[in-house]
């Protein structure tokens, strides 16, 4: 039985002298300040489940929770999974940049915040796009089918001819024209070359310094 108190004064000499007698009582009354701490200590690991862990300071069983961003949930189906302080069920939904969505197709992509479906649509710089042929591809957040059209500057053209090119955001047949320096002329000749921004024929015309000069 824990007693409360000392057997001695503190003037008392027997305080001060260390005998068996006096060492078992101060172990004693240690042991009576200590009890109750241990057996707090002793029922709160007792009363936890074995699979315990923190989340943000908080305990909780890992068979039935999971932690998202310091946050527990309950977990959601067999393979649980996290979208920022959300839990959530991957065969159901998709996490797109911490929002969630619900699956679109077999294979969901997301673009942006969107889930999409990659057989059906395209992400074009963050907007979801139709598909358009086999091949699509995006001009900027267009989409577009390469076998018919071009890209020139974030403005889609139509091709003309099998060797189409871009003079900037227009698109023309090399065959019939020239670009220089983002301006399209028409070739006068098989020969027609660039002097600066303006197009010449050097049978009849010289390029000096920039500029077209006629032949002396």
């Amino acid at each position: 039985m824990c007693r409360r108190g000392f057997t001695s004064s503190p003037s008392s000499p027997a305080m001060w002298s260390f005998t068996p007698a006096t060492a078992a009582g101060m172990y004693h009354r240690l042991s009576c300040l200590l009890l109750p701490a241990v057996m707090i200590l002793t029922f709160t690991l007792f009363m936890q489940p074995a699979t315990a862990t923190t989340c943000g300071g908080a305990s909780y069983d890992t068979t039935r929770n999971v932690c998202c961003s310091y946050v527990v949930r309950p977990k959601v189906g067999s393979s649980t999974q996290c979208c920022g302080t959300v839990a959530y069920d991957p065969t159901r939904n998709v996490c797109c940049s911490g929002a969630l969505r619900a699956k679109i197709g077999n294979n969901p992509q997301c673009c942006g915040t969107v889930a999409y479906d990659p057989t059906r649509g395209v992400c074009c710089s963050g907007v979801v796009r139709s598909t358009i042929g086999s091949s699509t591809q995006c001009c900027g957040t267009v989409s577009y089918d390469p076998k018919q059209n071009i890209c020139c500057s974030g403005v889609v053209r139509s091709k003309i001819g099998s060797s189409t090119q871009c003079c900037g955001t227009l698109s023309y047949d090399p065959k019939q024209n020239i670009c220089c320096s983002g301006y399209l002329y028409s070739k006068g000749s098989t020969t027609t070359q660039c002097c600066g921004k303006v197009a010449y024929v050097p049978t009849f015309k010289a390029c000096c310094n920039g500029v077209v000069k006629s032949k002396c």
